[in-house]
């Protein structure tokens, strides 16, 4: 089996060596523009934005606890956890 290549440049670049493929089977990814792929990148302080609305929202939804488990290991593993979270800010 052969290997894989991977190639990137322009349709001009690439199909300036279309002979060299000739027969081949090929697949074609179509990027974005770099001027779409610069806008479709969220900021970092949008994903922050993001995250915080989210956790909000997640605060306000009603909970119920669910049942321990008999296994003592998963009891502590789920306390740790729990414990974990609270020191994060997170209501748990």
């Amino acid at each position: 089996m052969g290997h894989l290549e991977v190639l990137e440049g322009t349709w001009e670049e690439l199909s300036a060596r279309a002979e060299e493929f000739k027969g081949r089977k090929l697949r074609l990814i179509v990027l974005p523009s770099e001027i779409e792929s610069n806008r479709t990148v969220p900021s970092k302080v949008a994903l922050h934005q993001a995250a915080g609305r989210l956790f909000a929202e997640a605060d306000t939804l009603a909970r119920e606890p669910g049942q321990l488990s008999q296994d003592s290991y998963k009891n502590a593993f789920g306390k740790a956890l729990t414990e974990k979270y609270r020191k994060i800010g997170l209501k748990v």
